[in-house]
């Protein structure tokens, strides 16, 4: 992700934004599509949501790691901890999936919302934080993660995935 909102606003925006467009493309699934494997490596539609759960639930953990003055653990193999989600969140039903991502979801929402300035954009604010804006964070996990992700699924539905 390139660019950063650099207001409150712009990054709320941005996030309601890209999470309108994303629910939009979901709302075009029929329920008995969720669980087939139509993406890349044999991912569901609920693997898929599944994965943007994990990273926006990883983001609200991570803020709140460092808020309580504390050191995330660092990313070092994106591999292993895709993996990791994927295979936990397979293991939940398609309503506790869609539960729990919109519940990472709304924490994202939440810290937008709520954090100081100085939280979202001073890259320094957190000293243990990797000398980005936090906020470039939840921008690379709402409405960044969502683009990555949504030209996969509407070929996928404008190429014979009902609509």
């Amino acid at each position: 992700m390139s660019e950063l909102p650099f207001t409150k606003k712009t990054l709320l925006d941005a996030m309601t934004a890209g999470r309108r467009e994303f629910d939009e493309v979901l709302a075009r699934i029929a329920p008995d599509q969720m669980e087939t494997p139509v993406l890349h490596d044999g991912w569901s539609v609920k693997d898929m949501l599944g994965h943007v759960g994990y990273w926006e639930a990883e983001i609200v953990a991570r803020f709140a790691t460092l808020r309580a003055g504390g050191k995330p653990e660092p990313v070092t193999d994106l591999d292993s901890m895709n993996a990791r989600a994927l295979d936990d969140w397979r293991r939940l039903s398609v309503a506790e999936t869609r539960k729990r991502e919109r519940e990472a979801y709304d924490g994202l929402l939440g810290i937008a919302r709520d954090a100081s300035t100085g939280e979202l954009f001073d890259p320094g604010h957190f000293a243990e934080a990797t000398q980005n804006p936090f906020a470039l964070s939840i921008a690379n996990n709402t409405w960044g993660h969502y683009a990555e992700h949504l030209p996969e699924l509407t070929a996928w539905l404008d190429g014979g995935g009902r609509a």
